[in-house]
């Protein structure tokens, strides 16, 4: 006759093994499931870090400068202009006299802009840049633009020097001094240029309630005489831009991207020489 004892104890062992077993197997599962979770966090993290560039900083005249580019937007494009912007050295370098230059280069079928945006704002003063090169005989539909611009405020907050033909429009009259919004009336002067050399100074004075412009022949912060002078001009409307944080741009870009023939040679470049902030 069996033990019974002795079956009970065997059925006992066998459930403890059976038991020990499956323990062993959910801590295998658990295991593996968590490492697998910790795998795919670590290839998203490294995939989520190489989508997002780091942000390209330059030295220019004892300033920081981010160098702007649309390769992490949603649509491959920025303002303005519905643009692509590039932060390669072929767009957007310091040579080795210290000059900046912004460049407009054909890749792949595309035209990448170059614009820097200095890292911080230095509120109410003179801006004097030293430009060299004929901004007076870009292709009309290229833009060059010396600027302050307050984050997420289009349309406004902004101090505008921009050189262009605009596509043909105002041909006779394509530099303008502006402040934004320029679509209201005596928010803009419009002038002509017509340099005689590669060597401009072109600067605004923007103070509480006024803002001042000022374009000369060669590199003065003061012009030798009157002669030396292209255009001024004073504004005091009522959308001088009154919040300090606007930070100074300078960019090259392209007005009406879209209708730009293949055909058409539209590759740029604007040399800086200096920058200053009084």
């Amino acid at each position: 006759m069996p033990n019974r004892f002795l079956m009970k104890n065997n059925i006992f062992q066998l459930t403890e093994i059976q038991t020990t077993r499956y323990i062993g197997f959910f801590r295998f599962l658990i295991f593996s499931i968590l490492y697998l979770v910790a795998n795919i966090g670590t290839t998203f993290a490294l995939d989520k870090k190489k989508e997002k560039k780091e942000d390209r900083i330059l030295s220019f005249c004892g300033y920081d400068w981010l160098v702007k580019s649309s390769v992490d937007s949603k649509t491959g494009t920025l303002a303005p202009g519905n643009n692509y912007f590039s932060d390669s050295f072929d767009n957007v370098w310091v040579d080795k006299n210290g000059w900046l230059h912004l460049k407009i280069t054909h890749k792949k079928g595309k035209w990448y802009c170059a614009e820097v945006i200095l890292t911080k704002a230095l509120g109410y003063k003179k801006y004097i840049f030293h430009i060299i090169g004929r901004v007076d005989q870009f292709q009309q539909n290229v833009v060059g633009g010396l600027f302050t611009y307050l984050d997420g405020k289009d349309n406004g907050e902004e101090i505008d020097i921009e050189f262009s033909k605009w596509g043909g429009v105002n041909i006779d009259n394509p530099t303008l001094y502006g402040v934004q919004p320029t679509d209201s009336i005596g928010n803009v002067k419009r002038f002509n240029l017509n340099l005689s050399g590669d060597n401009t100074t072109h600067l605004f004075d923007w103070q509480p309630g006024k803002v001042d412009f000022a374009s000369y022949h060669g590199h003065y912060n003061t012009p030798p005489d009157p002669g030396y002078i292209i255009n001024q001009w004073s504004y005091s409307g009522k959308d001088v831009p009154v919040d300090p944080r606007g930070k100074m741009h300078i960019n090259l870009w392209l007005f009406k991207r879209n209708e730009i023939k293949h055909s058409e040679k539209v590759e740029a470049e604007m040399v800086i020489r200096s920058f200053q902030a009084l």
